[in-house]
């Protein structure tokens, strides 16, 4: 009998945002994503341009998401102190972060944030842009965006983020918890 070569699912949910990113990438006529399939040696015979076929795949592996959900330890939220809003940053985001509530999944890398939210179809097929601003200069915490929906950050899913360190992120205005998975 083979055994699965992934140590848990936050292994295997990285890699597969890895896999959406190239196809990602295949849609948007990237070369790079194309060379990569040459040195595998597998070409293309015409363009790759289904995003049907990324959405598909996505509601494939939704129970590898659902999975992480489940695992998760629900937990009532709990105030926080504030923490030190530099240390809110892109770069601390990085990894896959899941809800206290089991609901969301937030994949953070340099190619953007997969959200894996399934009440709102959200599957982690789309890497969006996101940003944090700094909003210490009147009194408040950062404010992570999202830009699920325009493009243009109008109107982003909005994280306000009280305080993070190597476990989790709350948010103490909208009474939540990240914890980081992997």
């Amino acid at each position: 009998m083979k055994t699965c070569p992934w140590k848990n699912s936050a292994e295997l949910a990285r890699a597969w945002a890895a896999v959406l990113t190239e196809a990602e990438a295949l849609m948007r006529g990237d070369e790079t994503a194309y060379d990569a399939l040459d040195d595998a040696g597998y070409t293309l015979e015409q363009p790759y341009r289904s995003t049907g076929r990324v959405k598909w795949a996505a509601w494939k592996l939704l129970p590898l998401f659902t999975q992480i959900l489940d695992r998760t330890e629900r937990t009532e939220y709990r105030y926080e102190a504030p923490g030190d809003y530099s240390a809110v940053t892109e770069e601390a985001l990085a990894g896959i972060w899941v809800d206290d509530a089991g609901t969301t999944v937030l994949l953070f890398s340099e190619d953007g944030c997969r959200i894996v939210y399934p009440e709102l179809e959200l599957l982690g097929e789309t890497a969006y842009p996101f940003r944090v601003r700094d909003r210490s200069s009147v009194g408040y915490c950062p404010e992570l965006d999202i830009d699920y929906l325009q493009n243009d950050f109008s109107a982003p899913l909005v994280y306000y983020v009280s305080g993070i360190d190597d476990t989790h992120f709350w948010s103490n205005t909208q009474n939540e918890c990240f914890r980081r998975l992997a």
